[in-house]
This record gives structure tokens, C-alpha cells and sequence, in this order.
């Protein structure tokens, strides 16, 4: 705490005090205090106010000027205390003294088991400024706040931020619950009643205590990893917010807690670039930006060159955007390579790890912290989720229920999964309309597709897809003669498909035969959509694999030497006919 006088600076609850009043001081304002502050009396250049406050961004003086002013405005008849050198910068021209708080201020703190939170220097984030300000708005108006999102997207990170924001609306203090550690439910309201009356001596259940605590207190309560002790913390919030109706509560998890007038903030990925983007707007995208901060902080004379910025971008763009795993693999790229690191990505499991050592140990390696997720999945929940990874693209609940159901799972299963997966962050849902395509974020899949691989799983359900890619591509093309520009536009939609399933009907294990037919399908809206290179190579592949199997109808090569001859797709091989009819099986289940 540094005080003058009446005016005291608290840096643990970034806010001001005027005569023991709070002075509502913004925050970026704020950092301008703390800056000059913390030079004691020294000179600050206005360079050096720009770098610490609006570090890796360019802004325009002008926003110095405005929050200088706010600062004079605070200090009120002491204004002149802050002297303004033209050219060079400002400085505080009085003798701030530090001192520790006493014990009984300490309960205003954001506090938590495992460390002090406001306390600990502010955290250099990328591309999270407007979140920070939603979720703090959004506090101000609900009772109830959850920060949702898949692990390593950052939840953390921006509930902290958003606190900042909040210590001025919290006078009883803001509480940090890190349940991260709490492995047993019962013991969720043990480690919030450990942090607001640690001193009790009362004998009162946990639960008890922290009503207590609370009660008649405008307080904000942050439950910090709440997934694993979700029931628990449910019902935590519920009685805090029934008894102690002052007092607020944000919570992080990969799922809402499902409570009446809980507002829910989906965190999004940081922005990535898009594929055809030059350097100078690559460099601009927060996940670009977070890579390079964290390489540079490795290796301060880390390649940025074109050719490497245009590297980091893909790497970004394959990562999905995902704060965790950017970071570690801008740690991996300062030893491997950026050329390298590339190259690898499809093996990112093995590669991704080495996380900062005072990390959760879900956080230690992307690995880790998908198997926390996975971990916490019922056996159905993960049967859907790893049989869902063959899909390379959006999917709908047909598509979903036709590859994943099996003997073990009925439609209802896959109904009542693909929700949860959706509710649980493991799947992106996106609605066009009346409807909603699914799929998987790139790190998602590729871990699905290692647990199908390790449950034996992987040809069936790799079968499956297949044969439900010809189907549908079979439904599609017969609507040509009706409509052929619509079926050419739904052909659009199924080209990643189409595309892995020809992958994988040529590839060891897979049904040839199936192959040569989708090809044969394909073949005409590939050369219509100006692909023909590509069906040509994939003809070629197929005919001469074909062509090596002993007693394969010779009817079926001589289809392939008229691919971009008119193809009656109703003259393709009875077998599609017999594959079975998604809406039918979908019937008989229920």
C-alpha cells in the first residue's frame, strides 16, 4: 500500500482511496498511477507509460493525456502534485510511503487458497480487452456469471481480469475459490469456508460458515475449475446467492451450472488469421501476438522474419486459437523450429508439453488437458466424442447418429451426448437458421482420434463414415435432373467428406470397390467446381489399385476411363442400395 496524506493507493485491489473513501478511478487510469508510483518521484516518459500499460499495442498519446486528467481530478486540490515534463513524461511529486495493510482490511483482498490473486502482478493478455469489459458488465446486472469454454481456452486468466475490473463494485472484498485441487465434492464448501473465515473456531459446517461470512455482504465469490465438482458447486452458488442475496458469484467451467438466472459467457479462441492474409494483418491477430510474446520471452532475437510470421500464423490457425497450446508450442518452437514444429503438428500429443512449472497439471501439456475433459465424460459421452473424430468437417445429428451409433448406443444416446459434448465444450455448435451443424476444433479431433485408434474402434467406424458419404453424396446427385445448381451448392458442403472418405476407401483396410463408386459420383461436380487435377489423381489411385485385385469386375475399370463422360448415377453399383438407410435405422430405434 502506498499512502500521502488521505490518499492511499492499494495495489492488492488496484483502487484508490480519497479520506477513506473509494475514488471510482478506471483502470487503465489506475495503471497510469501505478506506474508513476512506483518510480517514487522519478521521471516516467510518456514511451515508457505506453509500453507498461498498452504493452504490444500501438495507441495515440491523446489516451495518456485523458487518464493524467482523470488522475488530476482524483487528487482534487493536490494536482499540482503531478507534474507534467513537456516533451519528456510526468512525475509524482510526493513522498508515497509504504505500509501493510492491518489484518482487518485484509477480508477486501481477492484472495485464494493457492495464491494472492490482485497481489500478483497483472497478467499480459492478448485479445481480450472487450471480453474482460463484457464480463464485467455482466456481473454488475446478474447474480450469477459462468465463464464457459474448453480447457486452455483461458477462463482463468480472464475471470482474474474481469475481477480487476470489479474491485470498486465489491466493498466487501472479491474471493478467489480455486477448486482445481478440491478432488471430492463434499469438501467444495470446505475450501470456500477455509478462505472467508480460515481463523473460525465456531465448529459450524463449511457450508454455515460461508453463509455466514457472506451475509449482509456485497461480496463476489470466483469458483475457479468448477467441472469435476460440478454438482457440488452448483449447489454452493444456490445457497450463497438464496442466503447472502448482496453477494455475487462467478464461476469457470467447462459447463454452465445450470442454475435459474445464471448468465452464461462462452470464451472464444483468440483470433487467428485466415489463410490468405499478408504478414502485416497476421502479425495483428492476438494469437500471433501471444505466440511471438512467448517465444521472445525464450529467445529475445526469435525469428520474424516473413517467411517465419507467415509459419507462426499457420501454426496458430492449426492450434485453433487456443491460448494453452499456443503457448506451448511457442516454447517447442524456440528448440525445434518453426519449419519443424509445422511438420509435427499432427502428432501435437507428443509435442505439446513442458508447460510452466507452477501450472495445474491439467495445464502442463495439451494432452493432459484433454484427458482431464475426456475423464470426466460418461462412457457414452466418450464413445460419441472419439467415433465423432472421423468427421473432418460440420455434421449434423443424422450424420452423428448414423457413424456413431452401435450396439452399445441407441439414437437417444447419441442425442443426449452430442448435447452434452455441446455443453461441455468438446463441441462447437453453429446455427444456420432453423438448423445446427456440429464439429470438432481441430486439437478435439485429433485426440478423439487417437482414443478411437486405442479402443479399436477406428475401421469400423472409419467403414461407417464411408459408406454413409455415399449415401448421401448418392441422395445428393440424384436431385440433379431437378435442380442442378442446388445439388452442385450441397456438393459444396460435403467436399471435405467426400474427400476424406475417398482418403479413406484407398487406404489399407478400407472397401475399394466403395471407393471406385464415390469417385465415379464425384467425379462430375469435381470437374464442374474446376478440381480436375485432383479427381484425376484420385482416379488414377483408385484404378491402379483396382486394377491389382484379382478377379475385380472389369465393368467397374472401364468406369473409371470415362470420369468426365456424362455418369448415370443410377447405373452406379447396386451395393448402395443395400447400405442401410440412416432415417430407417433411426425408426426402428425408437
Amino acid at each position: 500500500m502506498f499512502t500521502y496524506d488521505d490518499v492511499e493507493i492499494l495495489p492488492d485491489q488496484r483502487r484508490v482511496l480519497v479520506s477513506n473513501k473509494p475514488f471510482s478511478l478506471g483502470s487503465r487510469a489506475y495503471e497510469v498511477l501505478e506506474v508513476l508510483a512506483d518510480a517514487h518521484g522519478q521521471l516516467v516518459s510518456k514511451d515508457e507509460i505506453m509500453r507498461r500499460v498498452w504493452p504490444n499495442r500501438v495507441v495515440e498519446e491523446n489516451n495518456v493525456h485523458v487518464h493524467i486528467s482523470a488522475i488530476r481530478k482524483m487528487l482534487g486540490p493536490r494536482a499540482n502534485l503531478l507534474v507534467a515534463v513537456p516533451g519528456r513524461g510526468y512525475r509524482l511529486a510526493m513522498e508515497l510511503r509504504r505500509r501493510e495493510d492491518p489484518p482487518a482490511a485484509r477480508t477486501s483482498v481477492i484472495s485464494s487458497t493457492a495464491r494472492p490473486v490482485l497481489a500478483s502482478p497483472k497478467s499480459l493478455i492478448f485479445g481480450r480487452d472487450s471480453a474482460i469489459q463484457e464480463v464485467a458488465l455482466a456481473c454488475r446486472g446478474a447474480s450469477l456469471v459462468s465463464l464457459v469454454g474448453p480447457g486452455g481456452i483461458g477462463k482463468t486468466t480472464l475471470a482474474i481480469e474481469a475481477a480487476r475490473e470489479l474491485v470498486n463494485d465489491f466493498e466487501d472484498g472479491i474471493w478467489f475459490v480455486d477448486l482445481s485441487k478440491v478432488m471430492t465434492a463434499q469438501f467444495v464448501a470446505a475450501a470456500a469456508a477455509d478462505l472467508l473465515d480460515p481463523e473460525s473456531t465456531s465448529g459450524e459446517p463449511p457450508l454455515q460458515r460461508v453463509l455466514t461470512r457472506l451475509s449482509g455482504k456485497r461480496a463476489l465469490v470466483v469458483l475457479d475449475n468448477c467441472e469435476h465438482v460440478i454438482e457440488a458447486s452448483a449447489e454452493l452458488t444456490q445457497n450463497i446467492l438464496t442466503w447472502a442475496p448482496l453477494s455475487r458469484v462467478m464461476a469457470t467451467s467447462r459447463e454452465p451450472l445450470r442454475l435459474p438466472g445464471e448468465v452464461t459467457y462462452r470464451v472464444q479462441p483468440l483470433d487467428v488469421p485466415l489463410q490468405e492474409e499478408s504478414n502485416t494483418e497476421v502479425v495483428k491477430r492476438s494469437a500471433v501476438q501471444l505466440f511471438l510474446d512467448r517465444a521472445r520471452a525464450i529467445d529475445r532475437q526469435f525469428a520474424s522474419d516473413e517467411y517465419s510470421i507467415s509459419l507462426v500464423g499457420t501454426i496458430c490457425r492449426r492450434l485453433d486459437g487456443l491460448p494453452l497450446a499456443i503457448g506451448l508450442a511457442a516454447s517447442r518452437a524456440t528448440t525445434l523450429g518453426l519449419r519443424e514444429l509445422v511438420a509435427n503438428l499432427g502428432d501435437r500429443f507428443l509435442i505439446l508439453n513442458g508447460g510452466y512449472r507452477t501450472a495445474l497439471p491439467q495445464h502442463q501439456t495439451l494432452k493432459a488437458t484433454f484427458d482431464w475433459s475426456y475423464d470426466l465424460l460418461s462412457a457414452k459421452q466418450q464413445a460419441v466424442f472419439r467415433r465423432l473424430g472421423v468427421f473432418p468437417s460440420t455434421f449434423d445429428l443424422d450424420a452423428a447418429t448414423t457413424v456413431t451409433r452401435e450396439t452399445d448406443l441407441d439414437s437417444v444416446d447419441v442425442l443426449d451426448s452430442v448435447c452434452a459434448l455441446s455443453e461441455k465444450s468438446l463441441l462447437v455448435a453453429e446455427f444456420h437458421g432453423r438448423s445446427v451443424q456440429y464439429r470438432l476444433l481441430e486439437s478435439s479431433r485429433a485426440y478423439a482420434l487417437r482414443k478411437l485408434a486405442d479402443n479399436g474402434e477406428q475401421s469400423a467406424v472409419e467403414q461407417r463414415f464411408v459408406r454413409y458419404v455415399c449415401r448421401h453424396l448418392l441422395r445428393t446427385l440424384s436431385t440433379a435432373a431437378d435442380s442442378d445448381e442446388t445439388a452442385l451448392d450441397e456438393f459444396r458442403t460435403q467436399l471435405d467428406d467426400v474427400r476424406f472418405a475417398l482418403h479413406l476407401a484407398v487406404s489399407e483396410g478400407g472397401d475399394l470397390l466403395l471407393g471406385t463408386d464415390l469417385i465415379t459420383m464425384a467425379a462430375p461436380p469435381f470437374s464442374r467446381l474446376d478440381l480436375c487435377a485432383e479427381v484425376r489423381q484420385r482416379a488414377w489411385l483408385c484404378q491402379n489399385i483396382t486394377e491389382a485385385i484379382e478377379g475385380l469386375p472389369q465393368d467397374v475399370i472401364d468406369r473409371q476411363l470415362g470420369l468426365f463422360e456424362s455418369v448415370d448415377i443410377k447405373q452406379s453399383r447396386t451395393s448402395f442400395d443395400m447400405l442401410p438407410d440412416a432415417s430407417a435405422n433411426r425408426s426402428s430405434h425408437e
